[in-house]
């Protein structure tokens, strides 16, 4: 079971997003703040962790990304922030956060990424992404390829040939899986919100590209929310995971609750969204 693990390095959820500068019941285009945040499932004698995700925005481009996580241990309030920031120039921007990794992604005409070099203190990581265009010119993730000291290691590729049922194969070494993800026909959800999708932002080796994939480097969001994820192999535990959204009176999206169902049990993660 791929069940994401909150830890003091995980991502948390509470999603700021997009202004316009009006009252109009139309989501605004362009986001000023984006905001995630979530706590981590009580466990007896383990401190409950809130992580919260910042992505900042100015002229539609992204300029800082911060993760804070708190946690109380008798009493005492803790936390850890990672701040990371994007500088851009021509055909180039560049990620850099406090832990001293430092991604360059070389950018097409249109501002998406097809290559990136990503340094760290014990390796050097290279990327390659291609994208699919729809006929309106809509352009979407649709590979991204991983290699470390020059070695492939690690992929995912997001089959797009129906946009209810996207087929999703990740490699990581020597190990594949494949994913069926679905937005059914009947309740048609359209995020309306340029919000990335949950499962592929937290799915390696995209995520350690967050910044780039809020921040529309790799492509537009895919704009069906995803419902339901099932795993290929998985007959046993008969594993699914499905995905309940709330909206506010601007179709903006104000939380995701995700139910990770495996050998019969629940495992329940709510992520909450403020967009500005």
């Amino acid at each position: 079971m791929n069940r994401p693990v909150v830890t003091l390095c995980t991502i948390l959820a509470v999603l700021t997003a997009c202004e316009d500068g009006n009252d109009s019941d139309d989501y605004p285009a362009a986001c000023s703040k984006i905001q995630l945040s979530e706590e981590s499932p009580y466990e007896a004698n383990v401190p409950t962790v809130t992580t919260v995700q910042t992505f900042l925005f100015s002229q539609g481009r992204l300029t800082d990304y911060t993760t804070v996580q708190g946690y109380s241990i008798q009493g005492e309030q803790m936390s850890m922030k990672n701040a990371t920031s994007v500088t851009y120039n021509e055909r180039q921007a560049v990620v850099a956060d406090d832990f001293g990794n430092v991604s360059t992604y070389l950018l097409d005409n249109r501002g998406y990424a097809i290559s990136c070099t990503r340094r760290e203190s014990v390796a050097t990581r290279t990327y390659s992404f291609s994208y699919f265009t729809t006929p309106e010119g809509n352009c979407y993730l649709e590979k991204i390829t991983e290699q470390i000291n020059g070695k492939v290691y690690a992929s995912i590729n997001i089959d797009y040939s129906n946009r209810r049922e996207l087929r999703i194969a990740r490699q990581v070494d020597t190990h594949t899986a494949a994913y069926t993800a679905t937005t059914s026909a009947n309740n048609e959800t359209d995020s309306g919100t340029g919000v990335p999708s949950l499962f592929l932002s937290q799915l390696y080796p995209l995520s350690l590209h967050t910044a780039a994939f809020y921040g529309k480097l790799l492509g537009e969001a895919f704009p069906m929310l995803i419902e339901r994820i099932v795993p290929d192999g998985k007959a046993e535990s008969k594993e699914v995971t499905e995905y309940a959204y709330t909206f506010d009176k601007h179709n903006a999206l104000t939380s995701c609750k995700e139910v990770t169902n495996s050998y019969g049990t629940n495992y329940v993660r709510t992520v909450n969204y403020v967009i500005e």
